[in-house]
């Protein structure tokens, strides 16, 4: 076929090849985006923890709804096919259905590809939300101040290119220090958390003059969980 496309025809006879082609390819947050700049862009373990729990609740019913409109198009497509097979539907009619079975069948092989975006982005927050400890409603809250102190005294120094550059790098190796250090502990004491928190120092404040972060390495905690 020529590179052009002059008709609808043509850009008919080449949706199967482009579903085809896309279908592994996110359309929205790719698995990278989605941990450097959705989960370790949260900063602080507390609203990393949030932001999963928020784009998790947003990706589980993007597919419960993916769901049912499925089912619903499936349906269509049975009707459509049941009245064609009848023969009572005169010429106009038959047209008529065909054009909406046609659609049907469009609109079903985006809604997977769309699916199948979700359901990637959804392992890797569960992923991590397996990683994290769960925490209260009270450690979430004490959190709060540090997160946003630290979040303001970027955006005051630092450009949004910085900043982002920050949570590719430094945030993300902080997030997964403190995932392995936790790993396991179900829940996490305030013992716990203070301690981490002594070790997630300013970023901005170790930024050497060359704008790369020369904050010391973080240690783990102890292994039990009193």
């Amino acid at each position: 076929m020529a590179s052009e496309l002059k008709t609808i025809e043509q850009v008919d006879s080449i949706l199967d090849e482009v579903n085809d082609a896309f279908f592994d390819i996110p359309f929205e947050n790719s698995a990278y985006q989605t941990e450097k700049f959705v989960i370790a862009g949260s900063i602080t373990p507390e609203r990393a923890y949030r932001t999963i729990g928020l784009r998790m609740s947003n990706r589980i019913q993007a597919l419960q709804e993916a769901k049912f409109s499925m089912a619903n198009y499936q349906i269509d497509l049975d009707e459509i096919n049941a009245k064609i097979e009848a023969g009572r539907l005169n010429q106009y009619d038959l047209r008529r259905e065909d054009a909406k079975r046609e659609k049907t069948k469009g609109e079903m092989a985006y809604s997977k590809k769309l699916i199948n975006d979700a359901i990637t982005e959804l392992n890797v927050l569960y992923k991590h939300f397996k990683a994290l400890p769960k925490f209260t409603r009270e450690q979430f809250e004490a959190g709060e101040r540090r997160h946003f102190t630290e979040r303001l005294s970027r955006q005051d120094v630092l450009s949004a290119n910085q900043q982002s550059l920050i949570n590719m790098g430094e945030d993300t190796d902080a997030l997964i220090a403190f995932e392995e250090s936790a790993s396991g502990f179900g829940e996490i004491s305030d013992e716990q958390l203070a301690e981490w928190h002594k070790r997630l120092t300013n970023i901005r404040e170790n930024l050497n003059e060359d704008g790369q972060c020369a904050a010391p390495k973080l240690t783990v905690f102890a292994t039990n969980n009193g």
